[in-house]
């Protein structure tokens, strides 16, 4: 993958764990502030372009119509948060579930089991946060 380009893009079902590699992305680009402030000075206003196009290459496309009808950077993480957090509820119902249902399957590696925990438990500590 390219410098502003994350591994896995923005779906419906990874949110969270794109939502904070995003932030380490744009924090290792140098644009962290355009996610937290709208931009008021024009060298602000060029980062912002900046972060909205990144962001534009770490989607799936049916979230590019978000990214672009958002007046700026800030604007489409907003939007994106408001997104996910409608079906927060849902998620949260779902991932509560899987954690009722988590046990090792067979033949599985104890790494991979201990990654899938991990990663389970990361989703549930960041859900929709």
């Amino acid at each position: 993958m390219g410098k502003d380009r994350l591994d896995e893009p923005l779906d419906l079902h990874n949110y969270s764990t794109w939502k904070l590699r995003f932030q380490l992305l744009c924090a290792e680009l140098g644009y962290s502030r355009a996610l937290l402030q709208a931009p008021i000075a024009e060298a602000d206003v060029i980062i912002s372009d900046k972060v909205k196009s990144v962001m534009a290459k770490n989607v799936k496309n049916h979230h590019l119509q978000t990214i672009v009808r958002a007046a700026n950077a800030k604007a489409a993480w907003d939007a994106l948060a408001a997104t996910f957090a409608s079906t927060c509820n849902t998620r949260k119902v779902a991932l509560r579930q899987e954690l009722s249902d988590f046990k090792m399957a067979n033949g599985e590696e104890l790494p991979i089991y201990i990654s899938r925990a991990r990663q389970l438990q990361s989703d549930l500590l960041d859900v929709c946060g």
